[in-house]
């Protein structure tokens, strides 16, 4: 009865090593024609520069154009929707945060028309930008267990700002405020700027803020660190103790750059876009310009990036809506 079933299987055995020999075929061939890297931000911003930075080099290596399509709004989610729309043939990609701003919007927006683990595949994470708890000058506080207290001790009466309802800044800013136990009003600002000159005249109690976003404030002594919100010290504050360090808990409000193609994208061409990255970010030139920029290169799996997408999901939703974070779904 054996000997009769294997002709049975032989056809199906033959399918699927005619797949297997197509698909490393396509990932062979690929690419054959231009690649496009959507950045949910405006030119200039540090996703912008990640991108520009890494796939001039991953371009030179594949031997194909990849131009960067900027395409900021709605806190990304019209970059990614474009995304995960898009074939999947690993010629349209798109950065975004799968520690920040992806696995939040779920929950902001209510009526998102994609999800991330469903219609995203992770290529790779390319690095991080810390993240830093600062203070005003005329805060008296010059540790922040000293800023905790201060805050314990005057609920609702400090204030923290962000670049918008909803932005990262704003959900970590919730985020540290269940963590060390205290109550301060949110202040959001449209214009960094703005907010960097009112951190600075003292109008706003603190900010957890990017590194570089007030780096040149803090090495003025406009402003005062006190923690940076990341797993490890930074290389451009030494002195300043991790919150965790601190004692506090366990808080890192860092920024991932990471990587996507839409679902269904050919395994093989996943490899080879990671593949191409990893060398990428291992060379001198390119990790010298990513630590000018703010930036820690730093290669992840596309595994690392699935598992960072599922915790962070849950979290960023109990967060939100603890706090009652809404904003407009478009």
């Amino acid at each position: 009865m054996r000997a009769k079933a294997l002709p049975i299987y032989g056809p199906l055995l033959a399918a699927l090593m005619l797949l297997a020999a197509t698909g490393a075929a396509r990932a062979l061939d690929f690419p054959t024609r231009t690649i496009r890297v959507v950045v949910p931000f405006a030119a200039a911003g540090v996703t912008d520069i990640v991108a520009r930075i890494v796939f001039d080099k991953v371009a030179q290596a594949l031997g194909q154009q990849v131009i960067i399509d900027n395409r900021p709004g709605a806190g990304g989610t019209i970059a990614v929707d474009a995304v995960a729309h898009s074939p999947p043939d690993g010629y349209t990609l798109v950065m975004a945060d799968p520690s920040g701003s992806l696995p939040a919007n779920l929950t902001l927006y209510p009526k998102l028309p994609f999800h991330p683990l469903r219609d995203l595949a992770p290529v790779a994470s390319l690095g991080t930008t810390g993240a830093v708890l600062l203070v005003a000058n005329d805060l008296p506080a010059r540790t922040i267990h000293e800023f905790v207290a201060l805050a314990k001790a005057k609920p609702g009466e400090l204030t923290f700002e962000s670049t918008g309802n909803g932005t990262p800044g704003h959900l970590n800013g919730e985020l540290f405020m269940r963590l060390a136990g205290i109550k301060a009003v949110h202040i959001p600002y449209r214009v960094v700027s703005q907010g960097v000159t009112d951190l600075v005249t003292s109008r706003v109690s603190f900010w957890i803020a990017p590194i570089p976003t007030l780096l040149s404030q803090i090495q003025a002594g406009q402003v005062r660190p006190l923690a940076v919100a990341g797993d490890a010290r930074s290389a451009d504050l030494p002195g300043i103790p991790t919150v965790k360090e601190s004692g506090v808990g366990d808080f890192d409000a860092s920024t991932t750059y990471g990587l996507f193609a839409p679902a269904g994208t050919p395994p093989e061409i996943v490899e080879r876009l990671h593949v191409e990255v990893k060398r990428a970010l291992e060379i001198d030139s390119v990790q010298q310009k990513l630590r000018a920029a703010g930036v820690e290169p730093r290669i992840g799996t596309p595994d690392d990036v699935k598992r960072l997408l599922e915790t962070k999901i849950p979290q960023w939703a109990e967060v939100i809506k603890s706090a009652g974070i809404k904003i407009d779904d478009h």
